[in-house]
C-alpha cells in the first residue's frame, strides 16, 4: 500500500482505500482499478492524494522532492535560529533520529 500524489496516478493502479470527499461521501471505492476517467474525476474534485495497492512508485525523493538524506543535511539550516533553545534542539534531535531510522528502513528493504 502506498500513498501517492494524484498527479502520479496511472491507469491500471488499484485503490487500496476508497477515495472520499471532505463530507465522507465515497467518490471511488476500494479495489477499483483506475482508468483515465477516474483520475480526471478526482482531479476535478480537488483530490490531492490517493492510496494504491503495492508500491508502484519510487518515492525515495519523498512526495515533495526532498530525499531523506537531504532532510538530514538540512536540519542544521532549518534550526539555525534556535541554537540556544533547548526545546527546539530536542525537536531537531527527534527529526535527526526519525530520518535516520527511515533511511535505515529503506536501505534494509533493498536487501
Amino acid at each position: 500500500m502506498q500513498k501517492i500524489p494524484l498527479n502520479k496516478a496511472k491507469e491500471g493502479m488499484v485503490l487500496a482505500k476508497p477515495v472520499l470527499k471532505d463530507n465522507g461521501m465515497v467518490l471511488i471505492s476500494e479495489n477499483t482499478e483506475l482508468k483515465e476517467d477516474h483520475i480526471a474525476i478526482l482531479k476535478k474534485q480537488g483530490i490531492k492524494f490517493i492510496v494504491v495497492k503495492g508500491a508502484p512508485l519510487d518515492m525515495s525523493e519523498g512526495m515533495y522532492g526532498f530525499s531523506i538524506k537531504n532532510r538530514i543535511e538540512r536540519l542544521d539550516y532549518i534550526f539555525r535560529k534556535h541554537k540556544n533553545d533547548k526545546w527546539m534542539q530536542k525537536v531537531k534531535k527527534f527529526f535527526f533520529i526519525y530520518f535516520n531510522y527511515q533511511l535505515k528502513k529503506m536501505e534494509n528493504q533493498g536487501d
